[in-house]
């Protein structure tokens, strides 16, 4: 547990800002979890719910469990904390998690690290769009590294964007002024890429921005 127990120091220590992020452990061991997350102040929390297919989980002494829209549903209801169910790759997984109450999904595959073949999250985010029809929030992640990449992953269908990777080789290497000087790229591309395409708010960023109908070749 030292994967899920160390980050919660410093989260502590700047009062909740960050998701503790669960494996989809026994029932009982989710809830201990959700009671020790309850006391950071966090604003929500998650769990990545493909990883009930890590084998090697397993086979450490650690095994993780498929879940059913009842357990998720009991996870919802035990906690007044948002809930967000990571991994969520089809338009059936998207339907599960909306009818279990849960806040929202992020739409991942994990940077494609374990299941070669997979989709790519930009993908299916549209199809996932189209079933939900903003019943609940959709988060999305995977090879997003510019503000032009956020834009397109807006206009697919998500609410907002994860990024993780490049965040954490900016700490590494640049520090809080890294962190700062790329999220201030990401920004300007971001209203670079808005204002090229006519958009004066996060609202106008639709797919037709950035699909070209053949109708229009015509």
């Amino acid at each position: 547990m030292i994967y899920f127990n160390e980050p919660l120091v410093p989260l502590k220590e700047v009062e909740g800002w960050g998701i503790p992020t669960l494996k989809p452990w026994a029932m009982e061991k989710v809830f201990e979890k959700i009671k020790t997350i309850e006391t950071l102040n966090v604003m929500a929390f998650a769990m990545d719910i493909d990883s009930a297919g890590l084998v090697h989980l397993a086979k450490s002494g650690k095994p993780v469990f498929t879940k059913t829209v009842k357990d998720l549903k009991e996870i919802v209801d035990s906690t007044e904390l948002p809930f967000i169910i990571k991994g969520v790759m089809s338009p059936e997984g998207a339907k599960k998690a909306a009818e279990s109450g849960a806040y929202g999904i992020v739409v991942s595959n994990h940077g494609g690290r374990v299941l070669d073949n997979t989709p790519a999250t930009t993908e299916v985010l549209p199809e996932i769009k189209e079933v939900l029809g903003g019943k609940i929030k959709i988060f999305v992640d995977g090879g997003i590294r510019t503000g032009a990449d956020v834009f397109k992953a807006i206009a697919l269908g998500a609410d907002a964007v994860l990024i993780g990777r490049t965040f954490a080789i900016t700490a590494i290497g640049g520090g809080a002024e890294g962190v700062q000087l790329y999220a201030e790229k990401l920004i300007a591309e971001l209203k670079d890429t808005m204002l090229m395409t006519g958009c004066k708010s996060i609202s106008d960023i639709t797919m037709d921005k950035i699909v070209v109908s053949r109708k229009d070749f015509l």
